[in-house]
């Protein structure tokens, strides 16, 4: 079986194939786990991605606006209970559509359970997202 650290490297680098292997990053997930962006309401997008269908569909989304990403400069933290991480990583590439560069700097918490991963929430910077992921950028950001 996997440890922590094993299968989040394991997700970094099916981030940097998802134009080509989605269903590799799929695969790192258990059938209800639980992918979050505790930020995402700012875009006026869903902070909680939960079960296999639904984090497929937001993997379809990075895939379509940010393909591919390259993945580095990143530090990880065992923390006390077997299976969790705290990990700070950056990612990087262009978005699609418009080739404008893309970088996004996460803190993100994960936990692993029997080699899959069961939690993933992941903190980032909204004004990158926006710019990547909204079809007008931060044009359409809702008011708050």
């Amino acid at each position: 079986m996997s440890s922590a650290r094993e299968v989040f490297m394991q997700f970094t680098d099916a981030l940097t194939h998802l134009d080509t292997d989605h269903a590799r990053c799929l695969a790192l997930f258990a059938p209800d786990a639980v992918f979050e962006f505790p930020y995402a309401p700012t875009l006026g997008l869903p902070a909680r991605h939960e079960g296999t269908a639904q984090i497929g569909a937001l993997l379809e989304l990075i895939r379509d606006r940010i393909p591919p990403v390259a993945v580095g400069t990143m530090v990880i933290h065992e923390l006390e209970r077997d299976g969790e991480l705290f990990v700070e990583y950056r990612s990087e590439g262009r978005i699609g559509g418009t080739g404008q560069p893309y970088t996004q700097d996460y803190a993100s918490y994960v936990q692993v359970e029997n080699g899959l991963i069961r939690v993933l929430r992941e903190y980032f910077n909204a004004i990158s997202s926006a710019r990547a992921i909204l079809p007008g950028g931060l044009a359409d950001v809702p008011p708050a």
